[in-house]
């Protein structure tokens, strides 16, 4: 129980300004915080720079102000490990996310059906769901790229719209197509 009263003390320091506690904040959390990122992310070049960069934020942009606010239901004494944990895991899904990276790569032969029927039927279900599920822009340019064959910068010029907007829509239509044909959903 010490242990964790310690957090209590040290988050009161931070919130006084105290250099030394958010110097033992780091001495005591950077390691859990490390092997975490790196399970997740599978780099540890990677996890280091995750890491740093929410310790610097956690100081710079006085980060632990949030930990009250955030955890007003917890036990005080564990709030610290907590928010500290959470933090780090969000930054990782979020960088799993967008990092291109950690997209498999499958050819595309592996999802070609061997009977034409079926892929009929599999053409008609993602149609389907793609009018049913998916936002109207993100349908669009996810038919663009994957029906027409055409670049984002080719769809970009066509929807009016930037190459990141693009990227993002088609982010999405795929996000929640793979929800919809998800084990659990079928």
């Amino acid at each position: 129980m010490q242990h964790n009263n310690q957090d209590a003390v040290l988050l009161e320091l931070l919130k006084e300004g105290s250099a030394e506690a958010f110097t033992q904040v780091y001495g005591k959390y950077h390691g859990i915080l490390m092997t975490l990122s790196t399970d997740m992310l599978k780099d540890q070049d990677m996890a280091e720079d995750l890491v740093q960069e929410f310790f610097i934020d956690f100081w710079q942009k006085k980060l632990f102000l949030k930990i009250d606010a955030n955890y007003q239901n917890r036990d005080r004494a564990s709030i610290m490990k907590s928010y500290l944990y959470a933090s780090v895991r969000n930054r990782c899904l979020n960088k799993i996310t967008r990092d291109k990276k950690f997209t498999s790569v499958i050819p595309e032969e592996a999802f070609l059906p061997n009977d034409p029927l079926e892929s009929k039927e599999i053409f008609f279900m993602v149609n389907s769901a793609l009018k049913k599920k998916v936002p109207p822009k993100s349908s669009t340019a996810f038919r663009l790229r994957h029906y027409d064959q055409k670049s984002h910068k080719e769809i970009a010029a066509e929807m009016n719209t930037s190459i990141q907007t693009v990227k993002n829509q088609i982010g999405t239509a795929v996000k929640i197509l793979r929800g919809h044909f998800s084990p659990a959903h079928l």
